[in-house]
């Protein structure tokens, strides 16, 4: 019977069009989102989570031939480069040597372009899906936010929310991952010079990145702390307001009152659980995209720190920091899917029932 609860809660809150609609948008994530929402209303979290996470077998492909590639191609040219440097005095001419050298390090920095090329198409993806999923289900979240906390908190929040989609489109894809990539690009050219004539470059523009990240962060959460200290409060206060009236009417006041603390209630269980089906289908979604990223990342500074114990240092430190910045991708892809979830638990705390 509460699965049927659960059923009906779903078609009543118009999840079925969202559901549709991100069948149709990301098709090989298949899961029975009315049995998951179902687990979650009546707190089996655990069973919500098994249901989902065994939507993700018929998207998981393993990656680790890939990445066990990469990390071969990084050892043996290092061990290469490696060879051509420290027996040098071989050749008559240095000249052939540093050719060989060269030739060795193109290849390398081939194979390392390759893989972090692979790994902005996977960031790209996993950013388009954020805003995707992300567009699809706040309006019917904010519905439920309005019904268990009040208009003021639900205009506010969706805001929020849909800033939170804007900053990512304009600030995550055209300007952090071009420097990404020009701090690759940068970090290529770089090896070229025994002296490393570009090293305090790339230190500045790691930095900036990364702090980058972290004043987005900042400025959302914050943004939606200063919020939630204002806008639940207006609602809250409205609700009062109106259980009063409700309660001074003679002889079914009581009644009355009891009753709207129920339907509150309810309606505060129902934004919860829609909030935590959008966390754990949100996180769903990025969890292949992120372990693939993290492996790129290990595979390159692994293999880095293994050569660099007999290769030339031009070699390890570019393999070294395009290992960077590949941690680099993985972070503005941790920190898209955070704000969301961030957000989502903003609301889900501050949005409880009114009065």
């Amino acid at each position: 019977m509460e699965i049927e609860n659960g059923g009906v809660i779903w078609e009543e809150m118009g999840m079925d069009a969202a559901a549709l609609d991100f069948s149709r948008l990301f098709p090989d994530y298949t899961f029975d989102g009315k049995s998951v929402m179902s687990f979650i209303l009546q707190g089996k979290i655990w069973e919500a989570v098994k249901e989902l996470g065994s939507g993700i077998t018929g998207v998981f492909h393993a990656q680790t031939g890939e990445i066990k590639a990469l990390f071969a191609a990084i050892l043996v040219l290092g061990i290469v480069a490696a060879l051509f440097v420290n027996f040098a005095d071989l050749f008559h001419d240095h000249q052939v040597s540093d050719i060989a050298f060269y030739f060795v390090y193109l290849i390398m920095i081939t194979v390392l372009l390759h893989a972090f090329a692979d790994a902005v198409s996977v960031v790209r993806e996993i950013l388009g899906t954020v805003t995707t999923f992300m567009q699809l289900y706040i309006p019917t979240y904010m519905v439920a936010v309005g019904t268990a906390s009040g208009a003021a908190s639900a205009t506010v929040y969706y805001q929020i929310l849909l800033l939170i989609v804007y900053l990512i489109e304009c600030v995550y894809l055209s300007v952090l991952l071009p420097v990404v990539y020009t701090y690759i690009l940068l970090t290529v050219i770089n090896g070229i010079w025994m002296e490393e004539k570009l090293a305090l470059l790339l230190d500045l523009l790691h930095k900036a990145i990364g702090v980058s990240v972290k004043i987005t962060l900042g400025i959302i959460t914050g943004f939606s702390l200063l919020q939630a200290m204002v806008s639940p409060v207006i609602d809250s206060l409205q609700a009062s307001a109106f259980k009063k009236a409700m309660s001074a009417i003679p002889g079914i006041g009581g009644l009355t009152e009891g009753m709207l603390d129920m339907v509150l209630g309810s309606a505060v269980l129902i934004k919860n659980g829609i909030g935590l089906y959008i966390t754990l289908v949100l996180i769903l979604l990025c969890c292949i995209p992120l372990a693939k990223l993290l492996l790129y990342a290990a595979a390159v500074k692994a293999g880095a720190a293994l050569v660099a114990i007999v290769s030339d240092k031009r070699m390890t430190n570019c393999a070294n920091r395009v290992g960077d910045g590949n941690v680099m991708l993985l972070k503005i892809a941790l920190s898209a899917m955070g704000m969301f979830v961030i957000q989502i638990a903003i609301i889900t705390y501050t949005t409880g029932v009114a009065g």
